[in-house]
């Protein structure tokens, strides 16, 4: 693949915290239009990963580029403005509305308020949060999971072609999960956003992603597509993530089976 055709492209990441290492080398790139994944177990380094894309975490050794360019040619605030990102800890600002959180970077960016308001209303909309009830509430008014469906669609607000994602539908209810993950797979595809993404979930991984990245100790251990990983996992510790999905699908069948 062309360099033109990687909008993200890490070169040998390295990042200590203290005397521990975050990160031992990760290289990887991401194309136009790609969703891909990070995932492992917790401390495997997936966040601090994502993070260094938009300079969340300054890194000890290695390059960033986001579409061609280092990021550290750009002021942390500028580059931020360029890339949607929701994390696990949605970080809303508490002292304003949920249509001000949302349309904040649109409004840093210059936009008009109309079409602020109309943007914002129809993200609220899409991510099942009704703007007439939701508008104005304050963060603390919000059940996490509504909390993460604002920080979702505030990543979405500025209408960016690159998204950063970290457990954006971790705290959602099963059939709301599901919903938005139907959500987003339509919408990235059909505006051709390019997606990094972070999930402790492997099947969510595997029904969402062109591409996973399975991280151990700072380190990417084997990276595929869905199908890639299922059919020839390079080590027991890339198997053992497949486990669980696996195992939920045999009982899945099981109980059809039992039930015919």
């Amino acid at each position: 693949m062309g360099t033109l055709g990687r909008v993200i492209l890490l070169q040998g990441l390295e990042k200590r915290y203290g005397a521990a290492l975050a990160l031992d080398g990760v290289s990887l790139d991401v194309a136009r239009g790609e969703c891909a994944f990070l995932v492992g177990a917790s401390g495997c380094g997936k966040t601090t990963t994502l993070k260094a894309v938009n300079r969340l975490v300054e890194l000890d050794a290695g390059r960033v580029l986001v579409a061609g360019r280092d990021v550290r040619e750009s002021a942390p605030h500028e580059l931020r403005r360029r890339i949607g990102y929701a994390f696990q800890q949605v970080g809303l600002f508490p002292h304003l509305s949920v249509a001000e959180n949302v349309g904040i970077t649109p409004a840093l960016l210059g936009w008009e308020r109309a079409r602020i308001a109309a943007r914002v209303d129809a993200l609220l909309a899409r991510v099942e949060l009704e703007p007439a009830r939701f508008r104005a509430r304050l963060p603390h008014e919000l059940s996490g999971g509504q909390a993460q469906r604002v920080g979702l669609a505030r990543a979405l607000a500025a209408e960016p072609e690159i998204l950063l994602l970290d457990e954006p539908f971790g705290a959602l209810d099963p059939g709301t999960r599901d919903r938005l993950q139907q959500f987003f797979s339509a919408l990235r595809r059909e505006l051709g956003l390019t997606v990094l993404f972070v999930s402790h979930d492997m099947t969510e991984a595997l029904l969402l992603a062109d591409r996973i990245a399975v991280m151990d100790a700072g380190r990417i251990v084997q990276l595929g597509t869905p199908r890639e990983l299922l059919t020839a996992p390079a080590d027991a510790r890339v198997a053992a993530l497949l486990d669980t999905p696996r195992r939920q699908s045999a009982r899945v069948e099981q109980l059809l089976e039992a039930g015919a």
